[in-house]
């Protein structure tokens, strides 16, 4: 298995369909398969037009539209820390031992780290997949432990149940001349959804 592979079913449920987006000076390339080697082809194929390539977080129940209600299954939670000139983090670097020090004062445990090209990544996969009913009431928890802890991580991003994000093993064209790889820093073990829940806090919602 390919460490895209091994990322991308480890953060998403087996059910479903996938969405896999392509984005270049504005013009969106958008397309539902029902396989990883679908994927593969069309990640693949994006990336050798220059596109900047991205998969939707959640599996869809059918490929009519990447929207919330569409959004049937998740087996991962998400962060997006910005970093740069202007940005929440001056370096991935300080976004790093920003996360670090969140997971310890939370005692959530270690995320996958993907290096976006730029930014910075984070998803808690879960052992088993859910529901978005159980989802999106977790989700906006962990945005407000984020806020409570000082994690800048960018809120639009955490509880979109239809967010897409970079796809690892692409290219981050912001720069075209000089584009950033997008690759997989680090993985991490799932995490029973329950476990999760407490630690988040929302049964104290």
């Amino acid at each position: 298995m390919t460490s895209r592979n091994l990322f991308l079913s480890t953060v998403l449920a087996a059910d479903g369909f996938y969405c896999v987006v392509g984005l270049k000076k504005g013009t969106p390339r958008q397309q539902f398969v029902e396989t990883l080697d679908e994927v593969n082809n069309l990640v693949n194929s994006l990336l050798d037009d220059g596109f900047d390539t991205y998969f939707g977080c959640a599996k869809y129940e059918t490929d009519d539209g990447r929207t919330a209600k569409n959004a049937k299954w998740f087996k991962s939670f998400w962060l997006d820390l910005d970093c740069g000139e202007g940005k929440s983090y001056e370096s991935q670097a300080q976004a790093l031992t920003s996360l670090r020090d969140f997971c310890r004062e939370t005692k959530l445990p270690k995320p996958i780290v993907v290096n976006s090209g730029r930014g910075v990544h984070a998803y808690w996969p879960l052992l088993e997949p859910i529901g978005y009913n159980d989802w999106k009431p977790v989700a906006e928890a962990l945005k407000k432990l984020c806020a409570t802890h000082a994690l800048h991580a960018d809120p639009s991003v955490t509880a979109d149940a239809a967010r897409i994000l970079r796809v690892p093993n692409t290219a981050n064209f912001k720069n075209p001349e000089a584009p950033y790889a997008v690759k997989v820093m680090s993985m991490a073990d799932a995490i029973e959804f329950e476990t999760f829940k407490n630690l988040v806090g929302y049964d104290m919602m």
